[in-house]
């Protein structure tokens, strides 16, 4: 049994050494490989925040000021969640540069000479560190990923979610980047595997960690807000649900922390209240534009990324209608060709990038790829939305939050996605991993018991 066990762990280690070394390929290979994005300059510049905080020691520059101090700053502040610009900022710090060496934000509309001329584009070096950090961040969300597959299904689902995960273009192209989406991930992830080992083993240690991705996350992106509700619900619910029948206890596996507490539902709503009351203080603790009269500048939160937003819809146009919204989901989320750029003209500045990407084997595989394999991927995710509701093996408080996490990945990003920009639909894509993965595998395995039970003579 140790000697089984031995085996498979190196397995896995091996897997996710392989699959994380063609994740982090595709950074260490050039930092310029991958197509420049604009917003790689904006989220660079906004990492001078760490140095004002850490550096500087001076929360007064970063905290709401009215009149705000420089009004483009503190409204990027209210937009965009602050956990990439410290992470890029430390990475930054560490490697000996100061703030006078930090670009200047991206000037859209401006034209790339302009930019590169002015100070508004970084250095490679500089780049190539967030790159790095960013890329990191990608590369330890599908370990987490792979956690959340063993659980799911075991070794095979894991390895098949983690395969379809490590190729897709989509989600190679955003993660990589020097943006906001190598975090989102791994945060998102993090929140959806405490919550099983929370479910699983009842502890402190679990809920901690809940608390802890519960902040990270809405820090990392806002819309992660979804992924943290969904599983405090679940969580919530469950416990509700095991207080009026008998149901599972605790019994941790062998990736799961190890059980130091009871396992009685009262128990578990007291760990989900912690942790819930962790993730709040920690992400006001990491956001000081917000201390200041903490419900205004929430609204002021909400406000500026409804701004954006419509700025994004008056300028490039969103979708028509439902149906038009639908085929974008499907196109984005199933299809998952990479989409290098949104604005129209961006295609003139980078195409030699995207031709130079291209012709390298970190572009990764679009497994979709077109209508006729979307089709097969989606019918993949349904079939496995089918397996959750309906299969015993897995255990219910796993399919409970995988199954819900799904729901809510798709219904959000087919939903409330105003327009056909791929990098807002990151978040479903692991759902697909994972889901699809169990379909794929549970059809696999049931074709060949037929056949083989088929092919059996009778005695």
């Amino acid at each position: 049994m140790t000697r089984s066990l031995t085996l498979s762990r190196l397995r896995d280690a091996l897997w996710l050494i392989l699959m994380a070394a063609y994740i982090i390929g595709g950074t260490a290979a050039d930092a310029n490989i991958v197509p420049f994005h604009g917003d790689e300059s904006t989220t660079i510049w906004m990492s001078r925040d760490f140095d004002f905080i850490v550096n500087q020691r001076n929360l007064d520059l970063v905290r709401y000021q009215d009149p705000p101090l420089n009004e483009t700053e503190q409204q990027l502040r209210f937009a965009a969640a602050p956990l990439t610009k410290y992470a890029f900022g430390l990475a930054w710090t560490l490697n000996g540069y100061s703030l006078q060496d930090i670009n200047d934000q991206w000037v859209w509309g401006a034209g790339w000479d302009y930019n590169q001329q002015t100070g508004h584009m970084p250095s490679d070096d500089l780049l190539m560190i967030a790159r790095w950090t960013s890329t990191l961040f990608l590369a330890g969300s599908m370990v987490v990923l792979f956690f959340i597959g063993r659980k799911l299904g075991g070794a095979p689902v894991a390895y098949l979610a983690t395969l379809y995960y490590t190729l897709n273009p989509a989600i190679l192209l955003n993660g990589r980047r020097a943006m906001l989406e190598g975090t989102t991930i791994f945060f998102g992830l993090l929140v959806v595997l405490a919550g099983l080992w929370l479910l699983q083993n009842r502890n402190w240690a679990s809920a901690l960690l809940l608390g802890f991705a519960a902040g990270c996350a809405v820090a990392a992106k806002h819309p992660n807000i979804f992924i943290v509700v969904a599983v405090f619900v679940v969580c919530g619910g469950y416990a509700v649900y095991q207080s009026l029948s008998e149901d599972e206890t605790a019994d941790p596996d062998e990736f799961s922390p190890p059980t130091i507490g009871p396992s009685d539902p009262y128990n578990l709503i007291t760990l989900l209240f912690v942790s819930g009351i962790m993730s709040l203080l920690l992400f006001f603790a990491l956001n000081p534009v917000l201390w200041d009269e903490p419900a205004d500048r929430i609204s002021d939160m909400i406000q500026a990324r409804s701004d954006i937003l419509n700025t994004q819809l008056d300028v490039f146009g969103g979708y028509s209608d439902y149906g038009d919204q639908f085929a974008g989901f499907f196109r984005q989320v199933f299809i998952a060709r990479p989409q290098y750029y949104e604005a129209p003209d961006w295609g003139n500045f980078i195409s030699a990038q995207i031709h130079q990407y291209e012709q390298t084997i970190w572009r990764g595989v679009s497994i979709g790829g077109g209508t006729v394999g979307g089709l097969i991927v989606f019918a993949l995710v349904v079939y496995g939305f089918w397996i959750l509701l309906k299969e015993s093996s897995t255990r219910r408080s796993t399919r409970w939050i995988v199954g819900i996490w799904g729901l809510v990945m798709f219904a959000t990003t087919a939903l409330i996605t105003p327009l056909e920009w791929q990098r807002y639909y990151l978040s479903a894509m692991p759902a697909v991993a994972l889901i699809g993965s169990l379909g794929f595998w549970t059809g696999i395995k049931r074709f060949y018991e037929r056949n083989t039970r088929s092919n059996t003579p009778p005695i």
